[in-house]
């Protein structure tokens, strides 16, 4: 049980110390996303998308940037796109389309 806890410990120290920032971003887009998520799971018979896709925005945009930090082509290029899809979301959302 030891070695499998010290492997996990392990692995948050190394992504911590790669890159300090990227593991910052990286915690902030889990904490958003996660509300978010919540947020559309708790309300989903009759959502506030207002308030859902702004927290989905942040949560891709910030884990855009930290990618693009770790030099992670495909994932960047994903939350990437779903950063634009938030606005336009929140877009629809809101009455602009």
């Amino acid at each position: 049980m030891g070695v499998k806890m010290n492997k996990i410990k392990q692995f948050w120290v190394k992504s911590y110390q790669s890159d300090k920032i990227a593991f910052y971003l990286e915690l902030t887009s889990f904490v958003f996303t996660v509300g978010a998520s919540m947020t559309l799971a708790l309300t989903a018979d009759n959502p506030d998308m207002t308030i859902v896709y702004p927290g989905f925005f942040i949560g891709s945009l910030t884990a855009t940037y930290a990618h693009y930090r770790r030099q992670l082509a495909w994932p960047m290029i994903l939350v990437g796109y779903f950063s634009l899809m938030n606005v336009f979301g929140y877009g629809v959302a809101i009455g602009w389309w």
